[in-house]
């Protein structure tokens, strides 16, 4: 799925991407280059750092940087298994200086000809003698102009080259070489003796390594993001590396990151080579420290053999070696890397890694959740009794909206379990926890092996609720999705009615039946499921099959019928109903109830009210791998931002949730994100995107008789053309989202477009239809609803009534106590001046209002409402006839340098940043210099000011021809 093009993360190119965080170094490369160029002295640079901190990369941008600014580059390495090789790093140095050897002297030629093996010298040569022949060559090189060596690894350099490196880099002062050389942090190398200059390479702060890692892989599940953002601990190759060794359930965050990730061999050649010199006892140990996890010293006493007495014994060889180090006073035994935890569970056999995960079970048999883990990972065959504590725990987190963890348990319950009906009931709710996670090509295939297996109507029912939500997001088939549903309901009442009380939620096995509860539960989620299918295809042809089958629904799937079926008549009551629900959640209440009270509550304009549940309920999702009820949550906090005048921060959760969406391949939360996108961008004024997004989203929804996405789409398309001016383009839309008077059958979202259809009404001539929706909107109570709507029925009832009572509404419209709406306030505030100027009243309240809407609506970015407030200011003053003599007896000091600058074509920041004064002052001059000189607009400055004014450039004149000339 494509919603629209962008230059998000997934654009950035690798080496760019290697190079995030870090601006300070490239600075210091660039500055080196500046000094080198002037042929300022110069003294050997040291980057030191652990092995994947980036130094190599590093190394790259500052040689790229050098050829780009016509210095010569010499690189070479030294490299681990040539350690011994008498001159085998200075043969790659000279190898790239070969083409001036002609240059020499023949006695020097022929010392570096035989460094390089290309002369009949019979023996390496003498040091000091290729030390001088070296040196002599760099300044041959350095006559065509500058020279940057660039030495990698130095301390897997052989000692030859080291010595003749150290007696060269002691006599570069005045020569235009530079020297630039990385070494790994704690190994000896020939320069460190050497005075040089030494740049500590550090692992990357938290931000800059998240912004890596997002844009190396766009894609990574937020859960899983955060787990190798924790074992990565800033360094940039396992930021790289790591994201390519998961599992792609584990990557879209379908199931849980493990504990001990996989290492490849980069990553391991990191630490191995340390473990490998360690004696087996303390391999064992570093192996129960890194399956636990938490590092907590009494279960890993606990869990290793001979107890705390043979385990301090066994720690110090970890200690002495530097991987690992003991917190005393949080009781917890710290490795030196993340990564060196991982690569000890990827050195040790598959057998010894099972016998510590038991023996870790033996010892967290108070901790359940954290034991059966353990215990899974140690089981080898099927075993019902671990297939029910695992199914126990994988309700529990789906409960907490961690829906990744519960596919885990759920689906190895189903792997663990004897019988072939257990199995393929536990496969029926891994496929569910699934869907809830996102990862709809995981629920096809969990809901497949669940078929094939003799499923009850009950397992069938569980499956169905995966399928639906699958066909839902990808398809958009909301026909079908009805169809399935009303199906499966009707089939789970007839076989679930005569069922016998068994005890628990959901009690399973061969023969047995389910519970009358279970049954109750899972009609329940069925039911939802169906009342959201006909509020997302906004059917009224399917909404009578819905009614009959939710009589009996549980509480909040009957106040989802109640809001649907009339929201003219009942939108004050659903209010106080979902308040009341609210209310009566307890503390502990899971994502799902708090997210489908939450979506209500937003159509009903109850956005600000529940802000900190959805919070709750995105954090807990988003961090659980829940993205269904994550992308819920962040759809909410969208449209909460947006009402309170918060774009940026609603565009940036749209964006957020729509990659996420379309990585996960969930089309339809990733329209409706879309359509939150143009809606920010309707305001802003940005036709084109607006234009591109709709068409998408109509183009997609229309066949499928999506009627939500369609309102939505049309909702930004009405909120562009009003800020445009085109009231006619807008109550076309307005009048497909609500007729005249209507507050259509499921369609809530209707009432955020009461304001728009009476605005567009009644500047196209429709008067008669505006008043009939005012009275609709009357008869609704949705003043009620809130102070913001209170704001705008109050507004829409002045705009469409009688002259001599409209002065009267507007200003107990914009008297509305608690309006946290400064869009929808600064839209009556315009609307207000207009009004008040189209009738010629008092112009000190009609600049007033004005002036207050034009600082409102630039502050917001609503630019092209703040053009339309700055028009009516411009027009409040009728035009004065210029003097004679030009501008200076017309307009103030002050006025006279803001016009001088704005004619320039500087911004209104830029000109208060010239004056020491506000943008919003300036804003303010330009719109009292306006009608002073007889202009409507910006562009007319330069001809209004004439031929000469006075400007604020040191009391200098301007003139101006084609351009200001100073």
């Amino acid at each position: 799925m494509s919603i629209e093009q962008s230059s998000g993360p997934g654009s950035v190119g690798r080496d760019a991407v290697g190079l995030l965080g870090r601006s300070a170094d490239l600075e210091f490369f660039a500055e080196r280059r500046r000094r080198l160029a002037d042929g300022g002295a110069r003294t050997a640079v040291l980057l030191e750092g652990p092995a994947g901190v980036g130094k190599t990369a590093l190394l790259e941008a500052a040689a790229s940087g050098a050829r780009a600014s016509g210095c010569r580059v010499l690189r070479f390495a030294g490299v681990e298994s040539e350690v011994t090789l008498a001159y085998s790093g200075l043969h790659q140095l000279l190898f790239g200086m070969r083409d001036g050897f002609d240059r020499l002297p023949p006695g020097q030629r022929a010392v570096l000809e035989g460094v390089l093996g290309s002369s009949v010298a019979q023996a390496p040569p003498e040091r000091f003698a290729a030390s001088v022949a070296v040196l002599e060559a760099l300044r041959r090189t350095a006559e065509d102009g500058p020279v940057l060596v660039v030495i990698d690894d130095i301390q897997w350099l052989d000692r030859a080259s080291g010595d003749v490196l150290e007696f060269v880099a002691r006599r570069l002062s005045g020569l235009p070489v530079d020297l630039l050389v990385a070494a790994r942090a704690g190994h000896a190398h020939a320069l460190d003796r050497h005075g040089l200059l030494r740049r500590r390479v550090e692992t990357l702060d938290e931000r800059s390594a998240a912004a890596l890692l997002r844009a190396a892989h766009p894609g990574l599940a937020p859960p899983a993001a955060e787990r190798l953002l924790q074992e990565a601990a800033g360094n940039p190759l396992a930021l790289l590396e790591l994201p390519a060794l998961l599992t792609r359930e584990q990557f879209i965050g379908a199931v849980p990151v493990p504990l001990s990730l996989p290492v490849d061999d980069r990553l391991e050649a990191l630490f191995a080579p340390r473990l490998r010199e360690l004696p087996t006892a303390t391999l064992e140990l570093l192996l129960v420290a890194a399956l636990e996890g938490t590092g907590g010293l009494r279960t890993i006493w606990a869990a290793y053999p001979g107890g705390m007495e043979a385990a301090d014994a066994a720690l110090l060889a970890a200690e002495e070696a530097g991987l690992v180090r003991v917190d005393a006073r949080a009781g917890r035994l710290v490795f030196r890397h993340p990564l060196v935890r991982s690569a000890v569970v990827r050195t040790c056999r598959p057998g010894r890694r099972r016998a510590a995960h038991r023996a870790l079970a033996e010892a967290l048999e108070r901790d359940p959740e954290r034991r059966i883990g353990h215990l899974v990972a140690a089981s080898l065959g099927p075993e019902e009794h671990l297939a029910a504590d695992l199914e126990q725990a994988g309700h529990a987190a789906l409960g907490r909206g961690s829906a990744a963890l519960a596919v885990t348990a759920l689906r190895r319950a189903a792997e663990l379990s004897p019988e072939p009906a257990e199995r393929s009931r536990r496969l029926a709710h891994a496929a569910y926890a699934a869907a809830q996670s996102g990862a709809l090509d995981v629920t096809a295939v969990l809901v497949d092996d669940g078929y094939g297996e003799r499923a009850s109507p009950q397992d069938t029912a569980r499956a169905t609720l995966a399928r639906v939500y699958a066909l839902l997001e990808t398809d958009g088939d909301a026909t079908a999705a009805h169809r399935l549903l009303t199906g499966v309901i009707d089939g789970l009442l007839a076989a679930g009615t005569g069922g016998a009380e068994t005890g628990g939620a959901e009690t399973g096995g061969a023969g047995r039946q389910p519970s009358p509860a279970a049954v109750r539960e899972v009609v329940g989620e069925l039911q939802f499921l169906l009342t959201l299918v006909a509020f997302y295809a906004q059917r009224t042809d399917l909404w009578p099959e819905v009614l009959e089958r939710c009589q009996d629904a549980p509480d909040q799937v009957r106040l989802y019928c109640l809001a649907f079926d009339a929201p003219q008549e009942r939108a004050p009551e659903v209010r106080q109903r979902i308040r009341r629900a609210f209310a009566a959640l307890p503390p502990d209440a899971g994502p799902r109830p708090v997210t489908q009270l939450s979506m209500l509550s937003v159509y009903f304009d109850e956005a600000s009210e529940y802000r900190e549940h959805w919070m709750r309920v995105a954090r807990r999702s988003r961090e659980g791998g829940t993205f269904v009820q994550w992308s819920y949550g962040t759809i909410l906090l969208g449209h909460e931002a947006f009402f309170a005048g918060r774009f940026t921060e609603a565009e940036a959760l749209a964006r957020e949730g729509l990659a996420m969406a379309e990585e996960l391949g969930h089309r339809l939360a990733g329209f409706r994100l879309a359509s939150q996108l143009a809606l920010v961008a309707a305001v802003r004024g940005d036709a084109e995107t607006v234009g591109t997004l709709t068409r998408t989203i109509l183009a997609w929804s229309e066949p499928r008789r999506l009627g939500l996405l369609q309102v939505s789409a049309r909702q930004a398309r009405v909120l562009l053309a009003l800020g445009q001016g085109d009231y006619e383009a807008a109550y076309r839309d307005c009048a497909l989202i609500s007729p005249p008077g209507t507050l259509p059958p499921l369609n809530p979202r209707a009432i955020w477009s009461v304001y728009d259809l009476v605005e567009a009404a009644v500047y196209t001539g429709r008067t008669a239809e505006a008043r009939v929706h005012v009275a609709m909107a009357r008869s609704a109570r949705l003043g009620e609803l809130s102070p913001r709507l209170a704001l705008l029925t109050q507004a829409a009832a002045a705009l469409a009534g009688p002259v001599e009572t409209a002065e009267a509404g507007f200003r107990r419209a914009l008297a509305v106590a608690d309006v946290h709406a400064p869009f929808d306030r600064a839209r009556v505030q315009l609307a207000f001046g207009r009004w008040l100027r189209a009738h010629g009243r008092d112009p000190e309240a009609t600049r007033e209002h004005l002036t207050a809407a034009l600082h409102a609506l630039e502050e917001l970015g609503a630019a092209p409402w703040a053009a339309a407030a700055g028009t009516e200011l411009a027009a409040l003053t009728p035009p004065a006839e210029p003097e004679p003599h030009g501008t200076e007896g017309l307009l103030t000091p002050q006025e006279l340098q803001i016009a001088d600058l704005a004619a320039t074509g500087l911004s209104n920041k830029e000109i208060g940043a010239r004056l020491y004064i506000s943008p919003r002052t300036v804003s303010t001059h330009l719109y009292n210099i306006f009608p002073k000189l007889g202009i409507r607009s910006r562009a007319a400055l330069r001809d209004a000011l004439g031929g000469r004014a006075r400007a604020a450039h040191g009391g200098k004149h301007v003139e101006y021809v084609d351009g200001p000339v100073i």
